[in-house]
């Protein structure tokens, strides 16, 4: 009687380096180091045989908070120098303290001789100090080329400008600097400002809620809402503000910096064009609007910004950060004959100039806004006003004042 083959087993298939390379990746790290403790034939796959497939791609982000927590006599034990055993007294800088926990963990890559293979690394949400950071991005044996700190805690703008100017000097070294992207300004998780809408049509539009419903009964506020974009290409899949250039500290900073490291660093926004105005400052664009452009002329001073055809330094990076490659292309690649247009705008230049409820917009060649309010205008020029306290007046704005009418209502 004939025996039927075995199963071809996990270790077999992953002995195969076009699979490996293609699974590893989508396991987080807990889930890595429980696959290595399978076996040690499991062990030696991992650590020693492919650890660049295994390791390449590092989200830290989603690991468990107790294994990110600062434990001062286990933290002291593992990384010398960092606390006082006995007296439990910070014995280093404030920033030592709080990258104690993310140091913990390279360490025992750098001792299991992984760090090194580390390309793309993701810390968003976590406690990343500047002191931390500069390590990752100076030291040996880091060798991370896609870097996101989105959202990370005690991080200041100011130190982390400090880092990259450093990185980008005239004199550094030929060949450097590693890092090649980096996520910083867009939120770190599917959470978008309410005004953002996805420009796909596949999700319903935000329902205005009236100005009766809100306390203070505030005309133009819209009440917070979540407008669930997918995770990817936010850029092209969502109209509207990004995110809050506000809780940036340094904005026009920002915007020098973005424009000096063009062709060396490339960030998740691009600097605004303004419309080819010269008259204002640098400003980092934080809105994106639809390729259909201007709502009368259909078009806009600049040209529209095109994946696959625009300069790479002229695009920001995609959301989630490459997989199966460290590489700007492949942070800026879409599927294949996907090509969207759009325009990344900032605040100031749009100000007055765009609908924050259906992002209707018109540019600087078909509309300029009245430099005074409403009260302040002369006969006749009220009728051109077309944004009035963030809402068009042909549409969202009437919209909200009749909301407000009717039995018990503010107006009625």
């Amino acid at each position: 009687m004939a025996t039927l083959p075995l199963p071809t087993t996990l270790l077999s298939l992953f002995r195969n380096t076009l699979i490996l390379s293609h699974t590893l990746p989508y396991l987080p790290a807990p889930s890595l180091l429980k696959l290595a403790s399978i076996s040690r034939d499991f062990y030696a796959l991992i650590f020693q045989n492919f650890p660049s497939y295994a390791f390449r791609h590092l989200n830290l982000s989603i690991l468990p908070s107790p294994l990110l927590r600062v434990n001062i006599d286990h933290t002291a034990a593992v990384i010398p120098g960092s606390y006082n055993r006995h007296s439990n007294q910070l014995t280093e800088s404030t920033d030592n303290y709080y990258a104690a926990p993310l140091r913990r963990v390279f360490y025992v890559l750098k001792k299991k001789n992984t760090l090194q293979y580390v390309t793309t690394l993701i810390l968003d949400n976590l406690t990343a100090p500047a002191a931390l950071i500069r390590e990752i991005l100076c030291d040996e044996p880091y060798n991370v080329r896609i870097l996101s700190l989105r959202s990370v805690r005690n991080l200041g703008d100011d130190k982390l400008i400090q880092i990259l100017r450093y990185l980008i000097r005239p004199s550094r070294p030929a060949d450097t600097p590693k890092l090649k992207g980096l996520y910083y300004f867009t939120p770190a998780d599917s959470s978008y400002p309410p005004n953002s809408q996805p420009s796909n049509g596949n999700l319903p539009l935000r329902q205005s809620e009236g100005v009766t419903t809100v306390s203070g009964a505030n005309l133009g506020y819209r009440a917070p809402s979540i407008c669930n974009v997918p995770i990817g290409a936010t850029w092209t899949n969502c109209e509207g503000e990004l995110f809050r250039p506000s809780s940036f500290e340094r904005n026009e900073t920002w915007a020098r910096l973005i424009e000096a490291c063009q062709g060396i660093i490339s960030f998740d926004t691009v600097v605004c064009c303004h419309g080819l105005r010269p008259d204002l400052g640098p400003r980092f664009a934080s809105i994106a609007l639809s390729a259909k452009g201007c709502h009368k002329c259909h078009s806009a001073p600049e040209q529209p910004l095109t994946y696959g055809m625009s300069p790479a330094h002229q695009l920001p990076l995609l959301l989630p950060p490459p997989l199966f490659s460290s590489t700007v292309k492949a942070a800026q690649s879409l599927a294949p004959g996907e090509n969207p247009s759009f325009y990344a705008r900032c605040t100031t230049c749009m100000k007055d100039r765009r609908c924050e409820s259906c992002n209707m917009w018109w540019c600087e060649n078909c509309y300029t806004p009245p430099k005074t309010g409403i009260d302040g205008l002369a006969p006749g020029q009220g009728a051109e006003i077309k944004v009035h306290m963030g809402l068009c007046v042909s549409n969202c704005l009437i919209e909200e004042l009749y909301t407000g009418f009717g039995e018990g209502g503010m107006w009625g």
